[in-house]
């Protein structure tokens, strides 16, 4: 049974998020696929988060607890990478669902498909944290569009989409534990974008990613709400900036991130997409003729 059903670790970092958190447990705890463990780590909340974990350890003995100070959402995520036992990893960002059938879609794909995948990842959909009804939209903060059907066969410019954008939210993907052996965990230098950080280091080590398609209730559900960390435009900003001194060295990334001249009319693209949301993007890309 246990080689039929590879142990899932399931990581939920939790600051100060007790309000969302049983929300993100219950959608834990209704997966169809049922070898998992969930580890939830409080980064130093001063809320209630260790009240509720402890309901829900009661509830089920699957779900663990790692208390620690605060360090921050990579840091909370490595503390629980360093006592994850499963085969294959799932993060849950606190304030974020998974639909019932999304690891279970998720397993079966890796069982189905033929050759090796490091990295199998899901649809997602955005809701407002203000909509009762929860309607699912395309489109998350200030328009952002970021999801690309990766295919095991891109290898063409796969680099360089990775370069350019990050095209999954990080509770997409469910990642062998291997990936992690090979490219480190998550940078705790980093305030924000280092699911970003980590996807093209993955790329750059030869990770091979595949999207496993839109089967009903396979998605990953991201809240839209005033305090996430995507609403925070400067932090967002700053770091931008530390990935960029990061990485470089990389010639596509610096290509691809304006860190290397290509004239002016690719100075002034590469300033626009600082200042102008995602969504809107194209118009942008079509009055400048930029390719």
């Amino acid at each position: 049974m246990q080689n039929s059903m590879p142990l899932v670790s399931i990581i939920v970092p939790c600051y100060n998020q007790a309000h969302y958190l049983p929300e993100a447990l219950e959608s834990v705890m209704k997966q169809t696929y049922s070898n998992w463990e969930c580890i939830i780590v409080n980064d130093g909340s001063t809320d209630d988060t260790e009240k509720v974990v402890h309901g829900w350890k009661i509830k089920d003995d699957r779900f663990k607890y790692v208390k620690k100070e605060n360090g921050g959402l990579s840091s909370a995520r490595n503390a629980g990478l360093s006592v994850a036992s499963g085969e294959y990893i799932q993060l849950l960002d606190a304030d974020d669902l998974l639909e019932f059938d999304k690891l279970k879609s998720q397993m079966t794909y890796l069982r189905d498909i033929v050759g090796k995948i490091d990295i199998v990842v899901s649809g997602y959909r955005f809701f407002q944290d203000t909509d009762d009804l929860r309607s699912l939209q395309i489109f998350g903060p200030n328009n952002f569009l970021p999801e690309v059907a990766v295919d095991q066969n891109d290898e063409k410019d796969i680099l360089k989409l990775f370069a350019r954008t990050n095209p999954m939210v990080v509770s997409a993907p469910l990642y062998s534990r291997n990936v992690f052996h090979r490219v480190g965990n998550f940078d705790e230098d980093l305030g924000a974008l280092e699911d970003w950080d980590f996807h093209f280091r993955c790329v750059v080590n030869g990770i091979v990613f595949q999207h496993s398609g839109y089967l009903p209730n396979s998605k990953t559900l991201i809240r839209i709400h005033n305090r996430s960390m995507s609403a925070n435009r400067r932090n967002m900003v700053r770091n931008l900036r530390k990935l960029q001194q990061k990485h470089k060295h990389n010639e596509i990334f610096a290509l691809e991130n304006g860190l290397i001249s290509r004239g002016f009319r690719s100075t002034t693209w590469n300033l626009l997409k600082m200042l102008i949301p995602p969504g809107v993007i194209w118009l942008i890309k079509r009055i400048l003729g930029y390719v």
